[in-house]
């Protein structure tokens, strides 16, 4: 077991990995009457092909992810989710492009449903009934994503940078997709996601964690199961296609969405997370409501306070995005196109500003330590290895010359790309 202080935030992580494979992480936190955990295997939607033990290719359907989510839950004796609720527990589950985690919270019987929680998704349970049921309320779910405007300009900016890419469709996939979706299919992702060398479980609020351990390890001691090589095969990003894109829609006010798609890459670790928390701060030098940017756009009634900006990295992806609900979108364009050109005008002499942002920031990441759902998901765990303590020790550390070193890679040669949702 390794023990791991972080003396300036008051903060210990203990974790440990088991002989079968699953890696523990437990943050307690005595004070506290309510304790959360959360199951989270690596499998996403931007899985595409796999295959076991160097076995054939394995095609994955868009949506298959999202979709053994839902399953998971449903066993031959009945619903997991009921379960969680007898013992007093709210429990959920998600799904996003690179992890599937399953989690629950409680402030009593936390032993009893953290079985349940170990039990229910390493036991799969499929047929043919439950998953042809499964494709219809999924093949509603879609349909309603379809009505949604916002959901509309995020996906459309996404297909914009990335054609015909994993990370272009919908995580819930579409009508046809999981129509492929078989009950041998989603066994065989099972074995190879969810065997428990994929797995992580992280334990933070109030409990004994040798006690607890004890548990974990006897509960996976009971079980048999059959591990694998599993082979993830990453396609070859497309190039870009287009700089501009129109979908027709039912709106009372066009919405845009504007990207600039970065280099890939294959940055992971600390450095990983460090470009996330610099290029947060950059956009928000940038584009900020503090701005005079900002405001003076603000004042004519080109953006609103709906006007956003954010920087995703999900290997091997990464992209700055702009949203906005305006008539003024060729404007809006144009403003944002000159201001990005004159980035090392708008950053020069800017350190106060910079300081003032990050000292921002640092509040906002330690007034997340309150929360134990933030402590568990609100890190890099999955993508990077760098849970929310990591990340506000590496916050204290970044510089204003690593801003503008991060500048130059984001908008020496940038190219700006549109989705455009109008009548």
């Amino acid at each position: 077991m390794k023990i791991k202080k972080y003396e300036q935030l008051k903060e210990t992580v203990i974790s440990e990995t088991l002989d079968n494979g699953l890696k523990i992480t437990m943050v307690p936190k005595n004070d506290y009457h309510k304790t959360f955990a959360v199951l989270t295997t690596p499998f996403g939607s931007l899985h595409q092909h796999f295959s076991i033990d160097d076995g054939k290719l394995i095609d994955i359907p868009a949506g298959t992810a999202h979709f053994l989510e839902h399953k998971l839950f449903e066993k031959e004796d009945g619903d997991a989710f009921s379960r969680f609720g007898e013992l007093g527990a709210d429990a959920n589950a998600f799904t996003n492009q690179y992890q599937t985690s399953y989690l629950f919270s409680s402030t009593s019987n936390f032993k009893p449903a953290l079985i349940h929680l170990l039990d229910f998704v390493q036991t799969p349970y499929f047929t043919n009934e439950t998953v042809a049921k499964e494709q219809g309320i999924i093949g509603q779910e879609i349909k309603m994503y379809e009505d949604d405007v916002n959901w509309i300009v995020y996906m459309g900016l996404l297909q914009t940078l990335y054609p015909n890419s994993a990370i272009s469709y919908d995580i819930a996939g579409t009508q046809d997709s999981i129509a492929k979706i078989t009950p041998e299919l989603l066994y065989q992702i099972h074995q190879a996601f969810y065997q428990p060398s994929q797995l992580t479980l992280q334990i933070v609020g109030a409990f004994d964690p040798q006690e607890t351990l004890a548990i974990i390890k006897s509960n996976q001691k009971h079980k048999t199961i059959n591990s694998c090589q599993v082979n993830v095969i990453q396609n070859t990003l497309p190039e870009t296609q287009m700089k501009i894109k129109i979908q027709h829609f039912d709106v009372s006010r066009p919405k845009i969405a504007l990207g600039i798609r970065l280099p890939d890459n294959h940055i992971t670790g600390k450095e990983a997370t460090k470009i996330g928390l610099v290029a947060d701060i950059l956009l928000d030098m940038m584009f900020g409501e503090h701005t005079d940017w900002y405001q003076k756009l603000y004042n004519k009634g080109i953006i609103d306070t709906e006007f956003e900006t954010s920087f995703d990295m999900m290997y091997p992806y990464q992209f700055i995005s702009f949203f906005s609900e305006t008539t003024e979108y060729e404007t809006l364009t144009t403003e944002i196109y000159k201001h990005i050109t004159n980035y090392k005008e708008v950053l020069s002499n800017q350190e106060l500003t910079f300081n003032a942002l990050k000292r921002a920031t640092l509040g906002e990441g330690i007034q997340r330590l309150n929360s134990l759902e933030s402590i568990a998901l609100r890190g890099d765990d999955i993508l990077f290895g760098n849970n929310l303590f990591d990340k506000i020790m590496l916050l204290q550390k970044i510089t204003y010359n690593d801003v503008l070193d991060l500048s130059e890679i984001v908008y020496k040669n940038f190219e700006l790309q549109r989705f455009i949702l109008k009548k």
